[in-house]
């Protein structure tokens, strides 16, 4: 990667990894179901599967080059669907697949509310936002 601009704040350059930690961590947690049946040798869906990664994979490149829609999209869903799993899997009873996917839930909303709510992250975004 190259260095970051000289224009960006110390706010901001400090912000540049928490964001990539934010959107990693999305990431990585909307691939690991696929990726795991990949490995057991589920190829059912495949095709859908590797677009389904390929869009996640450009919105969130979106939402680092400071694209205001991509922010958006990201928060709501990564909000939305974190809660939403967080609820739904007190339905499953209590086993250790229920407090796995509540701590997938939660580390769902938890980056998707960081991605919004840090004032690092939001002045490096909104430097990338000027720089674009």
């Amino acid at each position: 990667m190259s260095r970051p601009p000289a224009t960006l704040s110390p706010l901001a350059l400090q912000g540049r990894a928490q964001t990539q930690l934010a959107l990693g961590v999305i990431l990585v947690l909307s691939l690991a179901p696929t990726v795991a049946d990949w490995v057991r040798g589920d190829m059912q869906g495949a095709g859908g599967r590797i677009v389904g990664a390929v869009l996640t994979a450009l919105v969130l490149w979106q939402v680092y080059r400071g694209a205001t829609w991509a922010l958006y999209l990201t928060v709501a869903l990564s909000v939305l669907g974190g809660l939403g799993l967080m609820l739904l899997s007190g339905l499953n009873g209590f086993k250790i697949q229920t407090l796995i996917l509540f701590a997938v839930g939660a580390g769902f909303a938890v980056s998707g509310l960081a991605l919004y709510s840090q004032q690092a992250i939001r002045a490096f975004l909104d430097g990338q936002r000027g720089l674009r």
